[in-house]
């Protein structure tokens, strides 16, 4: 990956321009005035110049979110802008299950759920919740056949659905799930990712997927943190095509920092965590890319910053260094080196137990050590597959979406 200082390619092309032009004119100009012209050059140069690549730049959390890099490139790449249906009663003997995403990632598994579920004669409607629109629309767009509901009023729907599924049952669909419930309408949870199910590092008692009826779990790990629910292992969809597709093959090295201090858990360690994660990377001489999360408002001062998302960095990635976060479970379905880096001392359960499949480290000496460690000779997939199917339950005679529409379909009695 190369980075470019367009700053510093400004003023190189400035400083020949107006080299060129004090060499023509050179006996004429005041000899003060030579001197003057020479600091000032001087002093440009070295403004010019790239900054270390430290997180001492990074400045106080902006309100503002910069969207128009990701936006023009997302409308450059699939030029087409989504909209959502209003909601309107399908008049139908066969009432829809509702599938209910809450951001644009969960469609790779709601959209070939509804497609299976309409396999098996259960209709199945689409609908968004309330989310950045701005954040979501360029994955809609890779599903230009799918009709897409904006988030209908439970009341309107208590007669209309025979369940609902969500991808969560916290924050902005809490008071839709809430009601929902209280109607009669059964409702269900898909997890997705990693999730911190006990609130170990969040500022507030979510207690996630704790307000369903029933809860489609991933794997075996999803289902011991929820020991008081109805559950079911059902893998997923997005990650086990990973799994299953040919493993990454590293070319030059390029480590992908994954910076996600995000909705108000541990910002405050922010710092020292860009710190320690750069500084390992110098130590073992290895290139690296910040890859900034798309809600993170803290401004990062640093050419080596982009808003292209770690999960696409990945393909051209040889090691990635994460905290808590889905990324790491991506990074070993498709067999790259993981590094789970924790300095700040974060104390979510996720990944405090390797299992011999990636290495934990505290300080940038030891993320260097553990970069340095890495090799192509390894085979990165075979040594997290006990971590990885503890966590994804993949099948190898059924798809994650058929195993969902079965659980779906027993639910509601068809």
């Amino acid at each position: 990956m190369r980075v470019t200082n367009s700053r510093g390619l400004f003023i190189v092309l400035f400083a020949a321009i107006g080299a060129g032009l004090l060499a023509a004119f050179w006996e004429e100009v005041d000899p003060i005035l030579r001197g003057a012209t020479v600091m000032v050059g001087v002093l440009l140069v070295f403004w010019s110049l790239p900054r270390r690549e430290t997180p001492s730049n990074i400045r106080e959390p902006d309100p503002r979110v910069d969207i128009i890099e990701r936006v023009l490139a997302d409308e450059t790449r699939r030029p087409w802008n989504p909209t959502t249906l209003p909601w309107l009663p399908t008049g139908a003997s066969a009432k829809p299950i509702l599938l209910v995403l809450a951001a644009d990632y969960h469609l790779a598994e709601v959209a070939p759920l509804a497609a299976e579920l309409d396999r098996r004669g259960l209709p199945a409607r689409v609908a968004i919740g309330p989310s950045p629109w701005d954040r979501t629309w360029p994955a809609l767009s890779a599903y230009p056949d799918l009709d897409v509901f904006a988030l209908p009023d439970p009341d309107e729907i208590a007669g209309e659905v025979s369940a609902i599924l969500v991808m969560k049952d916290t924050g902005s669909l809490e008071p839709f799930v809430a009601r929902c419930r209280e109607l009669g309408v059964p409702v269900l949870g898909k997890v997705e990712g990693a999730q911190d199910f006990w609130d170990a590092d969040t500022p507030e008692a979510r207690l996630p997927y704790r307000n369903l009826d029933l809860v489609l779990c991933q794997g075996d790990f999803d289902v011991q943190a929820l020991p008081d629910r109805e559950t079911t292992i059902v893998g997923s969809t997005r990650l086990e095509r990973l799994w299953w597709a040919p493993p990454v093959i590293g070319g030059e090295p390029l480590a992908v920092i994954n910076l996600n201090f995000v909705y108000g858990v541990n910002t405050a360690d922010r710092k020292q965590w860009l710190a320690t994660a750069i500084e390992g990377c110098e130590r073992a001489g290895v290139p690296f890319v910040i890859s900034v999360h798309p809600a993170e408002k803290a401004r990062i001062d640093s050419s080596r910053v982009t808003s292209i998302s770690a999960s696409r960095l990945l393909p051209r990635a040889t090691a990635l260094i994460s905290r808590f976060s889905t990324v790491p479970l991506e990074a070993m379905a498709r067999g790259l080196p993981f590094i789970y880096h924790n300095p700040h001392g974060e104390t979510v359960k996720t990944f405090s137990d390797p299992m011999g499949g990636f290495e934990i480290t505290t300080s940038g000496e030891e993320l260097a050590s553990a970069l340095t460690g890495l090799g192509p000779e390894v085979d990165y997939r075979s040594r997290c597959e006990s971590f990885f199917l503890r966590h994804v339950d993949v099948d190898g005679n059924r798809r994650s979406e058929q195993r969902a529409a079965e659980a779906i379909a027993r639910l509601v009695g068809r």
